[in-house]
């Protein structure tokens, strides 16, 4: 079964401009990320999908394969559709990587595909991990998710879900996060490019639930591995700390 990762990365961002090429000890953080995917086991290609010159540019110095798509594209989920309908048809399996988590296991994306290559059911495969920290549960920021007892998704939210009706917040064992990387059967990635935008997904702003609200399987994969999603310049800087102190380790 033909497999890819797919690394959207767009240059612009309201609340980083340019985050995907911004140094992280040495490297940038899309050469961090398309390092960690082209580890990662049972993969038959890693591609950078970008609308920026400055990211082709960077592709270019780091001798991987990218490909230019349209800047008006709304999601990194629409530029890999697009990528996938043009020039990657045979892909049966596909990982939507983002280009702001700089550190993802490679073992993890194995790990989502192989997910959905054991469950015939399922459309989408995607990591949740344990919350450890009452501020998460209430944080807008962090997406929770409840599973249902097979493991699937029943709904992803930014609220505090689940609500405890006396103290707000219940016990923390309750409380899963969500990662957003994706492991997508071509079929459930055409199926999202081809539904409008929810209202309720878009109230969440959180895309997952376009295809879920629509019937879609959404396995979840649970993980113990710790990732900092770059969204400002604060987190890059969490992100050097942690890697100089990965590195004086060594």
């Amino acid at each position: 079964m033909r497999s890819i990762v797919a690394i959207p990365a767009r240059y612009g961002s309201e609340r980083f401009p340019g985050k995907v090429l911004c140094d992280l000890e040495g490297q940038t953080m899309l050469e961090r990320v398309w390092r960690a995917a082209t580890e990662a086991e049972g993969f038959d290609a890693v591609v950078v999908l970008t609308d920026d010159e400055r990211v082709g540019r960077e592709c270019q110095r780091l001798g991987c394969r990218w490909h230019m798509t349209p800047a008006a594209l709304p999601s990194g989920t629409d530029r890999i559709a697009y990528a996938v309908e043009r020039w990657y048809s045979d892909a049966e399996i596909i990982v939507n990587l983002q280009a702001d988590e700089p550190l993802v296991p490679p073992a993890l994306l194995s790990d989502l595909r192989g997910a959905l290559e054991r469950n015939e059911h399922a459309d989408v495969a995607t990591p949740i991990t344990a919350i450890a920290h009452q501020e998460e549960v209430t944080s807008p920021t962090t997406c929770k998710v409840i599973c249902r007892n097979d493991g699937t998704a029943l709904y992803f939210s930014r609220a505090p879900i689940p609500a405890d009706r006396k103290r707000g917040v219940g016990e923390l064992a309750l409380y899963w996060k969500h990662i957003g990387i994706y492991a997508y059967r071509r079929r459930a990635l055409e199926r999202f490019a081809h539904l409008p935008p929810h209202p309720i997904e878009c109230a969440e702003s959180l895309e997952q639930l376009r295809l879920l609200l629509d019937g879609a399987v959404i396995l979840c994969v649970p993980t113990d591995a710790v990732l900092v999603a770059v969204d400002t310049p604060a987190d890059a800087e969490r992100v050097r700390a942690y890697l100089r102190a990965r590195q004086a380790m060594l």
